[in-house]
């Protein structure tokens, strides 16, 4: 991929520690998670603590039915940086990719891709998380510490969530498909500063899902 870039150290990428927070974050059940924080601004988990992290829930019924795939589209043997072609990269103004590894209990070893954008006023990115160890129905069993709803890309089921409540920036949204029984591929769009409305970030994630699912068709 022509804007392929090597891995960002972890010291030296904030975001990056801030987005494995996050994602650990919205995995805990409301109760814990409304009871476990960091330094200001920035939710952890009790592992992060010094305490037992949670991991995949055993209750993965959602409260809604998820249409039938298409086709299953297994993520085992995907490179995650290369969802998104040349000119789909272009079409959403990225400038350089790099991988990452999800390392916190929950999607241990889970392969991930970040995605940068630089606008002349505006900083974002998109992550993809290629996850083999649990479904979508996950998100949509109302026991984790999200807001979501079940949507539809390309006629594929997909749960899109954030966190739960408002705060003084617009939350990462994270577009899951449903892309394979006990697999998921998250599509996440992160923001800095106050310049996007919530609304704006998760049409972001959804539409750069859809890009993705696209490339996933030709690569699964």
């Amino acid at each position: 991929m022509r804007v392929a870039d090597l891995p960002v150290p972890r010291r030296q990428d904030p975001r990056r520690r801030a987005r494995r927070r996050v994602v650990a974050f919205l995995l805990l059940p409301a109760s814990v998670a409304a009871c476990t924080t960091s330094e200001p601004g920035v939710p952890t988990t009790s592992a992060e603590a010094g305490g037992e992290t949670t991991g995949p829930t055993s209750s993965t019924k959602p409260t809604v039915a998820l249409p039938a795939r298409p086709r299953d589209l297994k993520l085992d043997a995907v490179d995650p940086c290369k969802l998104l072609t040349d000119p789909q990269l272009d079409q959403l103004k990225i400038k350089r990719v790099h991988p990452w590894t999800y390392d916190q209990e929950t999607y241990r070893g889970a392969k991930g891709c970040v995605s940068d954008v630089s606008e002349e006023s505006r900083r974002y990115e998109y992550s993809a998380l290629l996850v083999t160890t649990e479904g979508v129905e996950a998100w949509l069993t109302g026991k984790r510490n999200v807001e979501s709803e079940a949507v539809e890309v390309d006629d594929y089921g997909a749960a899109r969530y954030r966190l739960t409540g408002d705060g003084p920036n617009s939350a990462p949204c994270t577009t899951a498909l449903d892309v394979a029984q006990g697999q998921q591929l998250q599509v996440t769009t992160s923001t800095t500063g106050k310049d996007f409305s919530q609304d704006e970030v998760c049409r972001m994630s959804e539409k750069a899902a859809n890009l993705v699912l696209t490339t996933l068709k030709t690569l699964a």
